[in-house]
């Protein structure tokens, strides 16, 4: 499946649901919008999604089309990432490494709105949820 794509992020959500460290997570967090923008796709510009993520339910995806309209879904967080930060993010998880997008935030690369001690403090907890989920989605980057 092509990255970033519908069809990619319908997958991935699919595959985290059934992580047991993505279950907990999302339970400990509790419920949460969440925005990414992924900056400068090669060829489309920005890719745009929300999720509406809450304990012991399906996750909802939309896709803005974008940055403003996502903004205005008034989210809980919105982050602001370069696609080439991503994708270097999913190849070293995808090779069997641990990437870290929280320290991605923490040192600048990804900018973020959004309650960040809540993010850190959860994070923390629940370090490296979903990293093997997404380790078997087929995944080409564009």
């Amino acid at each position: 499946m092509k990255f970033p794509s519908r069809e990619w992020c319908e997958a991935a959500a699919l595959a985290m649901l059934r992580d047991q460290a993505v279950i907990a997570a999302i339970a400990d967090f509790g419920a949460v919008v969440a925005g990414l923008v992924i900056e400068g796709v090669p060829g489309s510009g920005d890719f745009c999604i929300l999720a509406r993520i809450a304990p012991g339910r399906p996750v909802q995806l939309s896709y803005p089309q974008d940055e403003d309209e996502l903004e205005e879904l008034e989210p809980d967080y919105i982050g602001w990432a370069a696609s080439a930060l991503i994708r270097s993010l999913l190849e070293a998880n995808l090779a069997g490494k641990r990437p870290d997008p929280l320290k991605a935030i923490l040192e600048g690369k990804v900018r973020l709105k959004g309650d960040l001690e809540r993010l850190v403090r959860h994070a923390g907890r629940h370090r490296g949820a979903g990293l093997e989920a997404l380790r078997g989605l087929p995944t080409e980057f564009v």
